[in-house]
């Protein structure tokens, strides 16, 4: 840039100033500085040389003369020449002056990516790079030196920003006196309150907007100008770029720098800091890092213990099962490694694990990298689904219908070896600072500086605009969920939203991306600018399911397993839009229902000339219905169509999707096993499947112990059950091939053409148009899915499959890349159940904002307890709370601390619940939360949750049923009490029946897999069909329900003196209640929770607690049984384990919620004598 290129002050740069040289020399430089020694007598200094010179008009001269005399400095350059006067003599100068000159040297500038994005949109053309744009922006040049020019003052960069000129120096900056509003005639009293009101709102806006300016520096260039703030102490000052700004006329007089600019990429910078810290830092990282290891060890150990499997290739059988491949010489507990839906590896040669068994997880991770940078695999293979184990052999599937012909077989690791590799690289990532937003690392770590969140140019975003409210609140929102917004889009790295239960964290979710999408520009690429993830597949469901946005639905990616099962979620969201856009389309364009008719039927005629089936007959005829105007033809068509019919067609259809429904899969079961199941038990019930022929039976009993499996894991036996179960029922329902050559009956033909003269063919070109999109909607459904991919502002996919090849591929990304998915904001529903391990992988693609939504005080996250046992007898330190803690509360500690650093909010928890009545929402909030300061509130009427089932219409009952109505049993290793269950049922099928309780919601949670499944049972043998009304299951079940009627099963009943066995070998002993009740009646917060003394008593007081109390002594169990009632909890148990004598003693130490709810029940005279109140 040249000084006459760099709109300047008006006052201080002087154009085409006549100038005559004192001595006749040739100018071969132009760009230069000037400098005075004496009246109208100057020096032009280049690189070049020096020329002495006098400016011709006077006034000129004085005026810069009194520059000069000021202590200007001054630039300069030659715009002409000119041979006036035939002396050669005279050239024209531009000058341009600024305040001072001040000698800066190298001066590092900060660009953040949003920056970055936006000068290279507006400015970078052609072949230029970003480099060479800043440089010829900026700097100026007198030949020797470089500058550049700045101003220097306070700014304020928030929502409302003040005009681009009004930087105001900071010993001058002033507080602008608010406007007074005068009135001619008097104002009433309270009017002028109202106004002095106002006036000290304003006063006070402005203080604090006073508070919030910056020390700035201004730069200004040919093109465009930059705001840099001055952050950190004078010691170790830093500019950051905070806004660009167009040039302007009106500037004001600049000040000069000797130095240049150097431009650093601020990610670049954090990276680096993130590699130098986290390298020498052996923390929460390195924690899971040792966890993964010993994964990974513990992957191995097992695949050893199947080692290579003997198979007989000659004797393998091909059937519609598959291929039966026998085997032999597997032990028994090698037998149960290989499970339903475990994969084989078929290879050359034996894997380099078995091979050498000495070789660890990392000598093996190690070994496969090396080996994948030089182009190859020491795993050269193919991977075979095992369906199932049958009589001493496996039925697998192959791609091709052929058994591989590699030599040897053994156990996959491919699926778990790529599940902890995704773990590994986003560790990795994160630790060397290449995350999307690299300060991920240093807020993991705990390592919290100012500049973290310091430097975030982006605007104040406003929580709420009148679309959205309107869009997503049924009522008026509260001011939390409004702050939980405002928090969520303004947060400069991280949010945490904790939601209580009921206090609607998928409505702030939802709001959150719909503010969002509509502050995006969609003048640009908007596809999967949001993820929404979870660890569980119906997390992700209950989320997207809600999300319309721009009017399209939400794609979830990756399929339910690894196995491949059939996951609908995907196809069922795309054919629900595709339906509900056609019935818009119809709507508006009634005249489109006849086009689109007329076109079927055309369709429907040329298929059934191709293929002339019954089918395609049937199609095509009932099509000819619709349309069909005339009587007769109405009446042969009916004829036809009578004679056509194939009965049962429909149901088995319907039967079909069913069966291929049946989860055979443990992670398949999990989700929605148990429920599919009883759906399809119900449809062959209802379709009076003869139940006397014994293997109709057998898939009866397995599809009715598959229904009683809710929240339970499956057993192995199960699932091979489950798959001779769906091979059997796909046998008798899949239709057998008809090898019957057809012919078209001329009569269809007949009627296609009687139909056509009759109606008229006049169609223009709108409706054609949308004629042919309907179609489009209705029969290319694949082509509408990958559409929708490139239009889609949320994309949505568990926390596994955030990397996985489908959702690659819709960014873009080619699958064998190493490049990973990234999004502006990563959204995390039900964080605190989701592993860390797991949960690094979506966090290390936000750039710019990572939400979790979740509450630690609920179900807790899953990790393997034998791999952290093995930890520990490997003699690594091992924190044992930062792997029990879940992710969520251990982020939510570190962005409290960071609130305290900067004064960013970025925790809050939603207060107020709607879920339940008031009377239990308080008592879930006193117990659970309270306590450590998150409380909330029940702010809806107790008139809101009215039902008149229970004895005194209150939210809450108690029936007792003492240890002598009938004492607990063990079955297996769970169990079971069986009044209990009988008088649910029993209670259950009286309300029911009731016109007070028909039309209300029922759940029913216990802590024991045997009393959900006894409690399933009674009641489909009472209440038949009636029973899908009835939700029954385990707590983990229950997460993110609601019901308008909760029973509660306690199950546990002693009435012996309670004992506690201090390890597996010792006898049971006296609870030692001196040592039990040592912190009773302390404040939690003064008790110091990390010492070893405290550590030591926990142990005793879990002991004391699972023991005499199982499951109920966690609190997160507790918390999410007592909260999903909406108008009743009915809790049935023995009330004396929880405040009779010693009972009473320990339940009040070990399961302190459960005695809390005894005494509430207590209070307000709700405990009822169960035998006595049983139907």
């Amino acid at each position: 840039m040249i000084i006459n290129e760099l709109v300047m002050n008006q006052d201080s740069c002087f154009t085409d100033i006549q100038c005559r040289m004192t001595i006749k020399q040739k100018i071969v430089a132009k760009n230069g500085r000037v400098e005075m020694f004496g009246d109208n007598q100057f020096k032009f200094i280049t690189k070049d040389n020096v020329i002495d010179f006098s400016i011709v008009d006077k006034n000129d001269a004085k005026l810069i003369m009194e520059s000069f005399n000021r202590h200007f400095y001054c630039l300069a350059n030659v715009t002409s020449c000119s041979d006036a006067g035939d002396d050669g003599k005279v050239f024209f100068l531009h000058i341009g002056f600024f305040y001072n000159l001040q000698r800066w040297g190298k001066t590092p500038v900060i660009l953040s990516d949003e920056m970055k994005s936006n000068i290279e949109k507006k400015y970078v053309k052609g072949r230029e790079t970003l480099e060479q744009v800043l440089e010829e922006n900026f700097k100026l040049s007198d030949g020797v030196s470089s500058y550049f020019a700045y101003t220097s003052g306070k700014y304020y960069f928030g929502s409302e920003e003040q005009d681009e000129n009004e930087v105001e120096d900071a010993d001058k900056g002033k507080i602008p006196s608010p406007e007074v509003k005068t009135e001619e005639s008097a104002a009433s009293e309270n009017e002028s309150e109202k106004e002095e009101k106002l006036d000290k709102e304003k006063i006070e806006q402005i203080i604090e907007k006073e508070k919030q300016k910056k020390d700035t520096l201004v730069i200004y260039g040919r093109e465009f100008y930059i705001y840099v703030s001055i952050q950190g102490d004078k010691f170790n000052e830093k500019l950051y770029v905070e806004k660009i700004g167009k040039r302007k006329q009106n500037v004001p007089m600049m000040r000069m720098a000797e130095g240049t600019l150097e431009f650093f990429d601020h990610n670049s910078i954090l990276s680096k800091k993130v590699k130098e810290t986290l390298e020498s830092t052996k923390g929460y990282l390195d924690l899971w890092n040792q966890y993964a290891e010993q994964e990974g060890n513990l992957l191995l150990e097992e695949v050893r213990k199947v080692g290579l499997i003997t198979v007989n290739r000659g004797a393998a059988t091909f059937d519609s099962e598959g291929i039966h491949l026998p085997y032999s010489g597997l032990t028994k507990e090698a037998e149960e490694l290989i499970a339903n839906d475990t994969y084989l590896f078929f290879s050359d040669e034996i894997p380099v694990y078995l091979a050498d068994r000495e070789m660890t997880w990392s000598d093996y991770r190690t070994l496969s990298k090396e080996a994948s940078q030089i182009g190859y695999s020491i795993n050269k293979g193919v991977q075979v689904r095992v369906n199932k184990r049958k009589n001493g052999g496996f039925i697998i599937e192959t791609e091709d219908g052929h058994l591989p012909e590699q030599k040897y077989v053994s156990l996959s690791i491919f699926g778990d070896e790529r599940q902890i590799a995704r773990r590994e690289e986003a560790r990795k990532r994160i630790a060397e600072g290449n995350a999307a937003n690299p300060a991920l690392g240093l807020i993991l770590e705990g390592q919290l500086t100012e500049e973290l969140g310091a430097y975030s140019t982006r605007k104040k975003i406003m929580p709420l605009s009148s679309f959205v409210k309107e869009k997503i609140f049924k009522y008026e929102p509260t001011e939390t969920q409004k702050k939980a917004i405002d928090i969520a889009l303004n947060t400069p790295d991280i949010a945490i939203i904790q939601g209580p239960p009921g206090t609607g964290k998928t409505t702030v979710i939802t709001a959150i991306i719909e503010r969002l999408n509509e502050l995006c520009d969609k003048r640009e690429k908007v596809n999967g600018q949001v993820l929404i993830t979870s660890f569980q597949h119906d997390a992700v469901r209950n989320v997207i399911e809600r999300l319309r946005i721009n009017s399209l639905p939400t794609i979830k990616f990756g399929k339910q397993d690894r196995a491949g099962e059939e996951d609908l979620t995907r196809e069922r969201v795309i054919e629900e839009w595709c339906e509900e856009y056609i019935a818009r389309l119809n709507a508006k364009n009634p005249e489109l229902i006849e086009t689109e008719k007329r076109n079927r039927l055309s369709r429907l005629h040329n298929m059934y000339l191709i293929y002339p089936s019954d089918k395609n007959a049937l199609e095509f005829l009932q099509c000819a219905k619709e349309i069909n105007t005339d009587v007769e033809l109405d009446k042969k068509i009916s004829r036809m169509i009578e004679s056509r019919s194939v009965s049962g067609g429909e149901k088995t259809s319907e039967l079909l999707l069913l069966i291929r429904r049946l989860r055979t899969t443990r992670e398949g079961f999990m989700d929605d096993g148990a429920d599919n199941a009883d759906y399809l038990l119900q449809n062959l019930e209802d379709m009076g499947i003869n139940q006397s022929i014994p293997e109709n039976r057998k898939v009866f009993d397995i599809l009715d112990e598959a229904a009683m499996c809710y929240g339970k894991e499956p057993s192995k036996e199960l699932l091979e059950k489950l798959c001779d179960a769906k091979t059997y029922l796909l046998d008798k329902c899949v239709p057998k091939p008809s090898y019957k050559k057809e012919v078209p009956d001329e009569e269809i033909s007949k009627i296609y053409k009687q139909i056509n003269q009759s109606v008229k063919k006049h169609q223009d070109e709108k409706a054609a148009i949308l004629a042919d999109l309907l179609k489009e909607l209705r029969t290319n459904r694949s082509e509408v899915e990958r559409s929708l991919e490139h239009y889609l502002f949320v994309y949505s996919a568990t926390t596994q499959q955030s990397e996985g090849v489908e959702i690659k591929e819709a960014k873009g990304i080619n699958k064998y890349s190493d490049e990973h998915p990234e999004y502006e904001t990563v959204i995390v529903d039900e964080a605190a159940r989701v592993s860390p391990a797991d949960l690094m992988i979506p966090l290390a693609q936000a750039k710019k904002r990572i939400i979790l939504v979740g509450d630690h005080r609920q179900l807790p996250h899953i990790y393997d307890e034998e791999v952290f046992e093995s930890m520990k007898e490997n003699g690594e330190t091992v924190d044992m709370n930062n792997i029990k803690k879940s992710m969520f509360e251990y982020l939510l500690e570190k962005a409290k601390e960071l609130e305290k650093i900067d004064n960013v909010p970025r925790t809050i928890v939603l207060d107020a619940q709607y879920r339940m009545h008031p009377m239990l929402g308080e008592f879930v909030n006193e117990v659970f939360y309270q306590p450590n300061d998150e409380q909330f509130a029940s702010p809806m009427p107790a008139s809101n949750y009215q039902q008149f089932i229970s004895q005194k219409t209150l939210p809450l009952e108690w029936y007792n049923f003492p240890d002598k109505y009938g004492k607990e049993h063990k079955e297996g290793t769970s169990r079971v009490r069986d009044c209990e269950a009988d008088f649910i049922v029993e209670k259950i099928e009286y309300y029911m029946k009731l016109e007070e309780g028909k039309d209300l919601t029922y759940g029913v949670i216990t802590f024991y897999s045997e009393q959900f499944k006894s409690i399933k049972r009674k009641l489909k043998n009472k209440l038949g069909d009636d029973a899908k009304r009835v939700r029954v299951g385990s707590v983990d079940a229950f997460q993110g329900m609601e019901f308008d009627v909760i029973f509660l099963s306690v199950v546990r009943s002693n009435d012996k003196k309670p004992m506690v066995r201090i390890d597996k070998t010792s006898k049971p002993e006296p609870i030692n209640y001196d040592y039990l009740e040592k912190y009773k009646g302390i404040d939690k917060k003064q008790i110091d929770k990390k010492s070893e003394e405290y550590k030591e008593w926990e142990i005793y007081r879990d002991k004391v607690g699972m023991q005499n109390y199982g499951f109920l002594i966690s609190e997160n169990r507790l918390c999410v049984s007592l909260s999903r009632q909406k108008k009743l909890l009915i809790v049935v148990g023995n009330t004396e384990m929880f405040y009779n004598g010693e009972w009473g003693r320990i339940a009040e130490i070990c399961v302190p919620g459960m005695k809390r709810l005894y005494e509430l029940c207590k209070g307000e005279d709700v405990i009822y004598d169960g035998q006595s109140e049983s139907v």
